[in-house]
């Protein structure tokens, strides 16, 4: 995977990076039937100018699609934690969508006998 990190108004930060891989490495176990090089991810730390607010954008760029998540919060590993969690569901959502795991449910639930009294 190609993971391009971006600061704006912010500094690098050691632990951010170190943080930032472990995430990375979840977002890579869920997607082992790409190529590393087909799968890019473009994080964006962000501090506002004025308030003590951090913002995290991601793009997940895959053969398919383009997942985007952005969060705020207190601070850059808050606003990472909860980015990060929404970019997981909707690669989740994403691969039960390339699976058509979605029609599958639709049709056991059609399936179902109902129980008469």
């Amino acid at each position: 995977m190609i993971c391009n990190v971006l600061y704006k108004n912010l500094e690098p930060m050691p632990q951010v990076e170190a943080m930032l891989e472990k995430k990375v490495s979840k977002v890579e176990e869920l997607l082992p039937t790409f190529d590393d090089d087909t799968v890019r991810l473009d994080v964006t730390f962000e501090k506002h100018a004025r308030r003590e607010e951090y913002y995290t954008s991601l793009t997940l760029s895959v053969p398919r699609k383009k997942l985007r998540a952005k969060d705020k919060g207190f601070d850059a590993f808050n606003a990472m934690n909860l980015a990060f969690d929404e970019l997981l569901r909707e690669v989740k959502k994403f691969k039960d969508m390339m699976k058509k795991e979605h029609t599958y449910k639709l049709r056991r639930a059609e399936k179902k006998p109902r129980k008469s009294e």
